[in-house]
């Protein structure tokens, strides 16, 4: 295998790196709230690519590849445990909610179905995406227009990704729906 056909994998493993930044910027507190989005846009960033010169390079998969969506979902829960730890999220609601939702996600790998697993994971998920920008707007505006500024570049770039995670999503729900 050519190094270039490890670029893919080294840009989904960068998302571990991505959540292992942001938790390192707990003791910052919530002026760290700038540089956590900048690490979540990277995060995003490269979750959008490695995708792409995977197929491009026709790389065969990985054990990386087939984990990106786990990754993705460490980075959000570091995003989650930061947002929390630093008081921006009230522990009274954030703690609760992140072990609830680890619990349901794993409860949902006993049926072995990616899929399933995959739908509610990003449902319980979604709060904690959006939750870093939304409360930029209040503590780090910049970093919330970018925020902003991004989602709409890649819905302009990347519409059929778009649609392809919330089919993803649609396909398990209904199959979740279905036992």
């Amino acid at each position: 295998m050519s190094k270039r056909e490890y670029i893919p994998d080294w840009l989904t493993a960068s998302r571990i790196l991505v959540a292992l930044g942001i938790l390192a910027l707990v003791p910052f507190g919530p002026e760290a709230l700038d540089a956590v989005a900048g690490l979540l846009l990277l995060g995003w960033t490269t979750d959008m690519v490695d995708g792409r010169l995977a197929r491009r390079f026709e790389k065969g998969p990985s054990w990386l590849g087939e984990h990106d969506f786990q990754i993705d979902m460490l980075m959000v829960l570091a995003s989650a445990v930061f947002l929390t730890a630093t008081g921006l999220v009230p522990a009274r609601v954030g703690i609760p909610y992140i072990c609830a939702a680890i619990l349901i996600s794993l409860y949902t790998l006993r049926f072995r179905d990616f899929l399933k697993f995959k739908s509610v994971t990003m449902l319980l998920a979604f709060p904690w995406v959006f939750t870093p920008f939304v409360l930029a707007l209040f503590y780090a505006p910049v970093a919330a227009y970018a925020g902003l500024a991004w989602m709409i570049l890649a819905l302009v770039f990347d519409w059929r990704r778009f649609l392809g995670v919330v089919g993803d999503f649609l396909s398990g729900a209904r199959a979740y729906l279905r036992r």
